[in-house]
Order: structure tokens, then sequence, then C-alpha cells
């Protein structure tokens, strides 16, 4: 007997993308009562034993992103690993859209869904951004979104 597809709500959807658009700022913004340290005259913070390593990094990303998102998005943190723990730049990384103000559902599939949302919180404003969601396991993982030029935290990484 086949199991029906499960359809995601607009709301579901919703809480989904803004877990998922906090990720890396939770991440980063770890740090900030962490001892320092100073490189070159930068400062850097360590980051908290839950994110002391790539890996736990990666699979913090992984909840909500595919593995090249997650990928990306580590590099993009640009942590560096000094006495066997991860340290990020303290710096005010800006503004980036990442609440959703509202949300369409474009397609569902059995094993993806497009989805429009219109999110706020960016420098120029509101941005419109496109998803590609997959369902996988009863999960779902971001595995397409626009507008990554503009926002550091999905822009393409030099490695």
């Amino acid at each position: 007997m086949l199991k029906a597809a499960v359809k995601y709500t607009p709301r579901q959807i919703t809480a989904f993308i803004n877990r998922a658009e906090s990720l890396w700022l939770n991440v980063f913004d770890s740090s900030l009562n962490g001892p320092s340290i100073f490189i070159g005259g930068d400062e850097y913070k360590r980051l908290p034993l839950r994110f002391s390593t790539r890996a736990k990094i990666l699979a913090y990303f992984n909840q909500n992103w595919s593995a090249r998102f997650s990928a990306i998005m580590l590099c993009n943190l640009m942590p560096i690993c000094r006495r066997g723990r991860l340290f990020v730049i303290v710096a005010d990384p800006g503004p980036v859209p990442s609440k959703v103000v509202s949300l369409q559902i474009l397609s569902q599939s059995s094993t993806r869904i497009r989805v429009k949302a219109l999110l706020s919180g960016g420098a120029e404003g509101n941005e419109t951004i496109t998803y590609t969601l997959s369902k996988v396991n009863g999960r779902l993982r971001i595995i397409s979104r626009s507008g990554r030029s503009g926002d550091y935290r999905y822009a393409r990484c030099p490695n």
C-alpha cells in the first residue's frame, strides 16, 4: 500500500524557512560571549562547544539546508581554527533578508516544493526569494534559493 504524499501548509513552510534563514546568524552570534584572540589586528571570538568543529556546524546547517548550501554557509562564516577550537571574526555582518512576510506555494509534489516568499530584514527592504525544497523521509531541506549574490551567507565561496 502506498502512503499518501505529505502536503505542507504555507504556515508550516513559513516556520521552516524562518528557522533556516536564522541558522547562519545563530552560529555567528553564538561567539559573542566567547574568549577573544587577535590575529593581524583583527579580533576573533571562540564559538561555543556546540559549534566547536566544522562537522558540528555542518550538521546544524544540514537540518534545513542541502549539503551544498551547508558547505557554502560554513565557508562564508570564515572560521579559523586555533588550539583545536573554531573562532569567527568580530564584526557586524549587516542586515540580510531573513523573516518571511508572505509566502506562496508555487507547486508541491511528493518530492519537491517550489515557494516564492517575501522576506524582510534586508538592507534594500523586502526581497522576493524563490526556494526549492526537497521532501526526503518526512524532512524538508532547501536545495535551491534565489537572491544569493547579494547575501553574504549564501554567496559563492572561493574555497
